[in-house]
């Protein structure tokens, strides 16, 4: 009998430390299955969700993009329009100032023998402004035709173009200019006024009942730009 309860108990013992590693081993087969199953996911790659949602984040970032450098093309193509513009208006001032600042009183003949003063204002179907100026330097007066340091100029509008042109000879025999240049685009109407010397504007000149006016003490350009609107400059003229 002690043999039979020896052997039982030793039985006992077995089932008991089976049953123990059997429970031990039950956490480590969930999570074997826990990784299994995980790996098998990220085998799978991504789900039709996930890529429809990477897709839309993908759409809303080019479009963002594409806003962003169309906005800078055109904040450049402004800036670039808006300096050409701005340097169209620097070379008209500055021819502006040359030919008006250095006026000279002299007349000239035309080509039909007639007499010209030294300042015209509104020549009927022709210039705005015609006048003699001092100060044309001739570099090349060694090799080429000499002539005089005098130049006669003319300002006409034509459509919305200021044209500044000029004779090489005062006294010429053409009446066609020998130069032309386009100064300044986009011009509506260009107005003129001028200063006598007793402190009096003049719409034109020479002023009305004057015979003998001579050179005006100072000019004012009004013009009348499409984009910048109304522009003034006024000039003193020399003496």
């Amino acid at each position: 009998m002690g043999g039979y309860h020896s052997g039982k108990s030793a039985i006992g013992i077995v089932g008991a430390s089976l049953d123990a590693n059997a429970l031990a081993a039950v956490p480590s087969i969930a999570t074997n299955r826990i990784a299994s199953r995980a790996t098998r996911k990220s085998a799978a790659g991504f789900t039709l969700i996930e890529l429809l949602v990477a897709m839309f984040l993908l759409a809303i970032l080019g479009t963002a993009a594409f806003q962003m450098l169309f906005q800078i093309n055109a904040i450049r193509e402004g800036i670039d329009n808006q300096s050409t513009r701005l340097a169209e208006l620097q070379r008209t001032f500055y021819w502006m100032a040359e030919d008006v600042t250095q006026i000279a009183d002299r007349s000239v003949r035309s080509a039909f023998d007639s007499e010209l003063a030294p300042l015209q204002v509104n020549i009927e179907g022709q210039n705005l402004l015609e006048l003699t100026r001092a100060g044309w330097a001739n570099p090349a007066a060694d090799v080429s035709p000499v002539r005089s340091n005098l130049q006669r100029v003319a300002y006409s509008l034509e459509e919305d173009k200021l044209i500044r042109q000029y004779w090489y000879h005062l006294d010429t025999v053409n009446e066609e200019p020998a130069r032309r240049r386009q100064l300044l685009s986009g011009v509506e109407d260009m107005s003129l006024r001028f200063l006598d010397t007793d402190g009096e504007w003049n719409d034109t000149w020479p002023p009305p009942d004057e015979t003998e006016p001579g050179i005006p003490a100072a000019i004012e350009f009004n013009l009348e730009l499409q984009d910048y609107g109304r522009v003034t400059r006024l000039f003193a003229l020399p003496g």
